[in-house]
């Protein structure tokens, strides 16, 4: 017996790694125990049924987390149910792909029947309109059975469910947007009835998701993988958790930008000797050159891809160039980063939309360095966790300069990040979508995450909420399992609420959840044969 069910548990740990995580719909870690956050968050419930948020009683597994959408029908009606409303990009293969939930149905529901509904934005105008855009619905039969269970259903089950749109599942970056997912229940004999019902982690997955030893379990990391760290910080970062850990950074990251006095010379160059400095004390540097101007008092037009191109830079990168080859040892070097976003100079929005751009200067950039016969530096091509905005033009591999130019990929990923007051979005919800297309279309590149932070909660935030601690868990749990490719994860530590130390509470969750992980690294020893 104990063989047979080691043979049983082997077979369910390769087949859970055939499975990959690409987009999470929703996992509902931002919200509060109430209600208040649906509305904000795209999600609503309709008909007979209204809509709160739970916290799970049992112990939290990787795609439980700690909270659940709970749906309450009254009856009276002889329809209802809810949803949650998309608009954004993504690549979607009816042939490969699975939208997966967890749900609980109580024994005394009685209704066994669901429709399941994916709204397609065909013609790209951000409105549904069932003459207009497509509709695609699966009929999925619920167990009575007080437990949760995990759904997973292949797309190429589900069915045309209008006469609008083009008859194509296509949603993708280049056709279709996903536009909204609709839960509707449908056993009309017990629709008077009152009845409840919990959902989980709706998602989509390239390969059926399905669970290991635990329901919620996440496929484990692969023997050899690894996290190292890294920070960008104005002080001294280790100093932080001394002598709570021993756990050193692998990397010391900062950022240049073209020049910091106000005014529109480029004069800021790298230090030889303050990189020699971080490297003689075992760190890793990674700069990351920002090409714009800082600090300025008056209306000043910034530098963007058209100038870079047009080779007005270039005797300053050639000074770069000529500085970093003076450097003792590797430098890590990040360009035109977040490009797919729309706050940059070099942004693909602020440059006519054309990826193409992104490309030819990046490219441009890295000659120079050739050019100056700098062989002591690796080039990082960094998009943005989520492209704003969420338009066809604006694909991240659309902007890819190729592998003969990129020797790192990176991602940015922050929660609350942006004006006002941003939604609270978990690391794995906020990061999976790039994640998983670097994984897949770039798997011979080494991916780091260049910066990472999560907000504080806000004293208007509901007191219940999931806090920058818990944030902190749940993105060394991703990092461990279905985002384990990633090889570096660099903390911003600046702007008051992203500081590691913004609270005792998160301080304290990065000790217990990263530094004393063993999955995270202290140190260069693993980092150092990747720039090799």
């Amino acid at each position: 017996m104990r063989i047979a069910l080691l043979a049983i548990g082997l077979f369910a740990m390769h087949v859970v790694a055939i499975a990959q995580l690409k987009f999470v719909v929703e996992d509902f870690e931002g919200f509060s125990d109430g209600a208040s956050d649906l509305k904000a968050n795209g999600v609503f419930a309709f008909g007979n049924c209204t809509a709160g948020i739970e916290e799970h009683k049992v112990v939290k597994k990787t795609y439980s987390g700690q909270r659940y959408i709970q749906l309450f029908k009254e009856g009276g009606i002889d329809y209802g149910g809810w949803g949650k409303g998309i608009g954004l990009n993504m690549d979607l293969d009816p042939e490969q792909d699975y939208l997966n939930f967890y749900v609980y149905q109580p024994v005394t529901n009685g209704i066994n029947l669901m429709k399941i509904e994916i709204q397609e934005d065909d013609n790209g105008d951000n409105i549904y309109e069932k003459e207009k855009d497509d509709s695609w619905y699966y009929i999925q039969k619920l167990d009575n059975s007080d437990t949760w269970a995990l759904v997973s259903i292949p797309l190429n089950k589900f069915k045309d469910g209008n006469a609008g749109g083009d008859g194509v599942f296509n949603i993708s970056y280049k056709q279709g947007k996903l536009f909204c997912l609709v839960f509707s229940f449908l056993d009309s004999l017990h629709l008077k009835n009152k009845a409840t019902w919990a959902f989980d982690f709706i998602c989509f997955s390239k390969g059926k998701l399905l669970s290991g030893e635990h329901l919620f379990d996440a496929p484990s990391a692969s023997e050899g993988d690894f996290c190292g760290l890294g920070a960008w910080s104005k002080d001294d970062f280790e100093n932080n958790f001394s002598p709570g850990s021993d756990k050193k950074l692998g990397v010391i990251h900062f950022f240049q930008p073209f020049a910091v006095d106000g005014g529109d010379n480029q004069n800021l160059y790298p230090s030889v000797e303050r990189i020699n400095a971080i490297i003689l004390k075992g760190y890793i540097p990674m700069i990351t050159l920002e090409d714009h101007f800082v600090n300025t008092k008056k209306p000043l037009k910034q530098p963007n891809l058209y100038s870079i191109l047009e080779g007005y830079f270039d005797p300053f990168f050639k000074d770069w160039a000529r500085q970093i080859k003076q450097v003792k040892g590797m430098v890590l070097l990040r360009i035109l980063h977040e490009f797919n976003g729309d706050w940059y100079p070099w942004c693909t929005l602020n440059n006519d939309k054309n990826p193409q751009l992104v490309i030819n200067a990046f490219r441009h950039i890295c000659d120079i360095f050739r050019k100056e016969g700098v062989n002591n530096v690796k080039f990082i091509w960094c998009p943005n966790s989520m492209s704003l905005p969420q338009e066809k033009w604006n694909s991240i591999m659309d902007a890819y300069p190729g592998d003969e130019y990129v020797d790192f990929v990176g991602l940015d990923i922050y929660n609350g990040a942006g004006k006002g007051l941003p939604l609270w979005r978990s690391f794995r919800k906020e990061g999976i979508e790039n994640y998983f297309i670097l994984t897949q279309q770039l798997p011979g590149k080494p991916l780091f995450v260049c910066e990472v932070a999560s907000r504080e909660r806000n004293r208007t935030e509901n007191g219940t909420n999931q806090d920058k601690a818990g944030w902190i868990g749940q993105m060394s749990d991703a990092l461990s399992s279905d985002m384990s490719k990633i090889r570096l994860l660099t903390w911003f530590n600046e702007k008051g609420t992203f500081k590691i130390n913004s609270t005792a509470e998160a301080k304290n969750g990065f000790v217990h959840y990263v530094l004393k992980k063993d999955y995270f690294k202290s140190g260069t020893r693993e980092m150092l044969p990747l720039l090799r």
